[in-house]
């Protein structure tokens, strides 16, 4: 048995409407400071609509002079708060940073660069925000590297209750000993994408929201609040400020509707037991319960019924929403209403539900109406709901009020099922078919800009086409043909994907949930698993890059020229956490839920985190892995510049560390691996494809200012470190080392120094891969399409050769340019992101290995 380490919070950052530092907001709040009021940036576009913005500029110290103007809100506010935070705990600029980890949940990201486009301010358009600003992970990579965090990041992405999963996430690392310290961030600037999608939802209120009482409707907010959570002994060594205590967290999937909470509220109740559970507490431990609380009338009731069905004496428990202050801040509502607690409470202070009028039919709890009701609090609860049925919550205790530490038994994890969608097939026996038969899967594809006549904005791929600077900016990105652009990619056959699918909900499936579906479909059935048995202990982690483009696109062009017409439908479909909610909806996957979207390789983020959740028990089984999709668009261009990358057009193939060729093929796809306790499939006679022994995580902190062309790969390299670490294996031990990089020159080097780094006291030379040449770079997708194949390597003790390069780029690595022999018993998987994470993981031998 182990000791799960306490974790306490000691350090705090905030900005919301209502104050742009902790004293500001705490005396916001006691005063019941309202901060809902007309908004001044979208009024004109929608009558009278209430907000609560930000409309102060913040200081960011410490900025250097003209990095504002390129980057994004997003990034800027996190910075601020997260620095704040480190500042409040005396750990700026400490060396502990360097193996510290970094958590940010947001909801819209990744959006301000390109708004210039879609507002027809193009003259406002910057390429080197989209630079730096230009992905949906890029706000972990700026805060990263400009705050010298080194442990690793996770974006998580799963709308309002993102920044409460990353609470726990954060929590979760320090407390199974994976980190010492972890700064959590949640930020959400207010885009018209998102108040359109509300606002055609019909759900926002005319006024100040009134969670609970009066007349339904949500108020839209903006802020970003920031925790240092720290390893208790750590922090008390050191004589940190102690803030309160997180004792526990957990999450939950309604698999009921896309924006509807489940009526029945049975995944509310169940994230709430299973919360409760993990941290050893009962429900008469709980003295307060700060809830989501958004105003709807749906909301409101199913929350009220979950409390209900938790607690039996729930009428004495005070309950209380804090949207009444600062309205839904989205993606940092929970991480904020989190700080709010921690503000008051210390005051003996219940925060009240201001605006509070008639209760609603339904809702007949203690919601503090309108004024503080005394007590002194030592645990609370806080919950948090998001689109999609992803639910989210929270124990914390007060100072002084910690609980002895639980305790967990260590779980082997095997890997039962993979599932794969590429252009080679779909399955591994398919794709090794192709494989053998030397089947391509690419072909140059041409598109032509759209033309939309004269109504609306100007369309930007016209811009971009007529555009010489921009021209000059893409020239390794297109070929110019007339007006087409050309690319050769590996596209998927969508239509042969549905004709293998049993049953899903055809006209809610778009191209990308529908990869991830037939991904996780196969995983299931490889495994051999019954999700109508295991539904509520079975964990669905999605990586994402870039999402849902297609949907995303759709859904952008309805805003033009009316935004009060968005299409409805559209809004939630696309949303990050989007196919994650498809597919649990379509399989009936109801235990943790969680998408990260940290950009490329990000099925590795989501390997990651399902292996803990197993390894602890937490979990009995995790479905996790990526998709993607192609969408030939100007934007995506855009987006690709961002990452520095150069699509090859080369006939003879993607070829991965050529010494005289780089550039990538755009690859779709998906792969979803199922992991379980090793004994327990064991005890079912379930398939054991392989072991998961260990990982390790790192960040380069380099992303502001990455002017080396030859990057060391030497963060890379102590992931690889830190992995071995945990597997308790050397270098020695490992007989195969799969990549993931994508082929261009930063990506090949960085790979291939780490490995080297890491390998350099090794024996003799370890044999390297790297399979993207078979299914061009499908960018979060990528390490579980490789990972299939090294599994498949060590069940047949055959290496398949990397294909199509002809020149390696270094003589130190034993490249497998040709099918090798070998009995491998351990193996590595390394990848990175284009941000600059990177991560390892060592897999073992599947049956019979003992």
């Amino acid at each position: 048995m182990l000791d799960r380490k306490r974790v306490v919070i000691t350090g705090l950052g905030v900005l919301t409407s209502i104050g742009a530092t902790t004293e500001e907001f705490r005396n916001s709040l006691l005063s019941k400071r309202c901060g809902i009021r007309p908004s001044s940036r979208f009024s004109d576009v929608f009558g009278n609509v209430c907000a609560s913005e930000v409309l102060e500029e913040p200081k960011y110290e410490g900025l250097a002079e003209g990095l504002q103007e390129k980057l994004d809100k997003a990034a800027l506010w996190a910075y601020k708060v997260g620095r704040d935070a480190l500042v409040n705990s005396g750990l700026l600029g400490n060396e502990a940073l360097s193996t510290s980890s970094l958590i940010i949940g947001v909801s819209s990201a990744g959006t301000e660069a390109y708004m210039p486009l879609l507002e027809n301010r193009i003259n406002d358009f910057s390429i080197d925000k989209t630079r730096l600003s230009g992905s949906f992970s890029s706000v972990c990579s700026v805060v990263s590297s400009l705050l010298q965090i080194r442990g690793g990041y996770e974006l998580v992405a799963t709308a309002c209750t993102a920044s409460t999963n990353a609470i726990g996430i954060g929590f979760d690392q320090i407390q199974n000993n994976k980190n010492q310290m972890a700064l959590v961030i949640g930020t959400e600037p207010l885009y018209l994408p998102t108040i359109a999608g509300f606002y055609t939802l019909k759900t926002l209120h005319q006024q100040a929201c009134t969670p609970f009482s009066g007349v339904p409707g949500m108020s839209i907010g903006e802020g970003a609040g920031a925790l240092v959570l720290e390893e208790y002994q750590h922090a008390t060594a050191r004589g940190a400020p102690i803030y309160g205590e997180v004792l526990a967290y957990a999450t939950s999937g309604d698999a009921h509707h896309e924006t509807a909470p489940d009526p029945r509220a049975k995944g509310a109740a169940q994230v709430m037991r299973t919360a409760l559970a993990n941290g050893e507490l009962c429900p008469e431990d709980v003295e307060y319960i700060n809830v989501h609380g958004t105003g709807t009338e749906t909301n409101d009731r199913s929350e009220t019924l979950a409390m209900k069905k938790v607690f039996a004496d729930i009428h004495s428990i005070p309950v209380s929403s804090t949207k009444s202050y600062i309205g839904h801040n989205i993606g940092s509502a929970g991480i904020i209403e989190f700080i709010a607690c921690l503000l008051t409470l210390p005051e003996g202070k219940i925060l009240p539900t201001l605006n509070f009028g008639r209760a609603r039919p339904s809702c007949d709890l203690n919601y503090v109406p309108n004024e503080f009701q005394e007590r002194n609090v030592k645990v609370f609860m806080k919950n948090n709901y998001a689109f999609g049925g992803n639910n989210c919550c929270i124990l914390a205790a007060l100072p002084g009020n910690g609980r002895p530490n639980s305790r967990y038994h260590p779980r082997r994890v095997a890997i039962t099922g993979i599932g794969l969608v590429s252009s080679l097939g779909f399955g591994l026996e398919q794709i090794l078919g192709a494989i053998r038969k030397g089947t391509s899967g690419s072909a140059l594809k041409t598109w032509r800009p759209s033309h939309k006549g004269e109504e609306g904005i100007q369309d930007f791929e016209d811009w971009i086409s007529s555009n010489e600077m921009l021209l000059q900016q893409f020239s390794d990105l297109r070929k110019k043909n007339g007006d087409q652009l050309s690319l050769r990619t590996h596209e998927v056959d969508d239509r042969a994907v549905r004709r293998h699918l049993k049953r899903f909900d055809t006209r809610k499936a778009n191209r990308i949930s529908t990869f991830a579906l037939l991904a996780g479909e196969q995983a299931i059935a490889n495994a051999g698993a019954n999700i109508r048995t295991t539904g509520k202990t079975t964990a669905l982690i999605i990586g994402m890059s870039k999402g849902p483009q297609a949907t995303i696109s759709r859904y952008v062009e309805s805003l033009v020229p009316d935004p009060r017409r968005a299409r409805t439908f559209e809004f939630p479909s696309s949303l990050m956490n989007a196919i994650g909610t498809f597919c649990s909806i379509s399989k009936g996957i109801k235990g943790y839920n969680t998408t990260l979207a940290n950009g490329f390789n990000a099925a590795l983020g989501a390997m990651c985190y399902g292996y803990e959740l197993v390894r602890q028990g937490v979990q009995g089984q995790a479905l996790v892995g990526g998709a993607d999709e192609i969408f030939h668009s100007a934007l995506h261009a855009l987006q690709e510049n961002h990452g520095g990358l150069s699509p090859n057009l080369d006939e003879d193939g993607f070829r991965v560390y050529d010494r005289d060729q780089s550039g990538y093929f755009m690859g779709e796809g998906a792969g979803m691996a199922y992991m379980e306790e090793l004994e327990s499939a064991g005890d079912r006679g379930g398939p054991i494809l392989g072991i998961i022994c260990g990982y390790g995580k790192s960040c380069d902190g380099s992303y502001i200012d990455d002017t080396n062309s030859q990057p060391s790969g030497q963060w890379l390299a102590k992931a690889i470190s830190q992995a071995l670490d945990e597997a308790g294996l050397t270098v020695d031990d490992i007989d195969l080392v799969c990549g993931t990089g994508w082929g261009t020159v930063s990506s090949n080097r960085k790979e291939l120094n780490g490995i080297e780094r890491a390998f350099m006291h090794r024996s003799h030379p370890v044999p390297l891969v790297n399979y993207n040449g078979f299914f061009g770079f499908v960018e979060s997708a990528a390490p579980i399409l490789n990972l299939a194949l090294v599994l498949n390597a060590m069940k047949e003790d055959e290496i398949l050769p990397i294909p199509h390069t002809r020149s390696f780029e270094t003589k130190n690595l034993a490249f497998v340019s040709r099918k090798e022999r070998l009995s491998v018993r351990h193996a590595l998987l390394v990848g990175s992101t284009e941000g600059g994470n990177n991560y390892a993981v060592v897999l073992g031998k599947g049956a019979p290995y003992e």
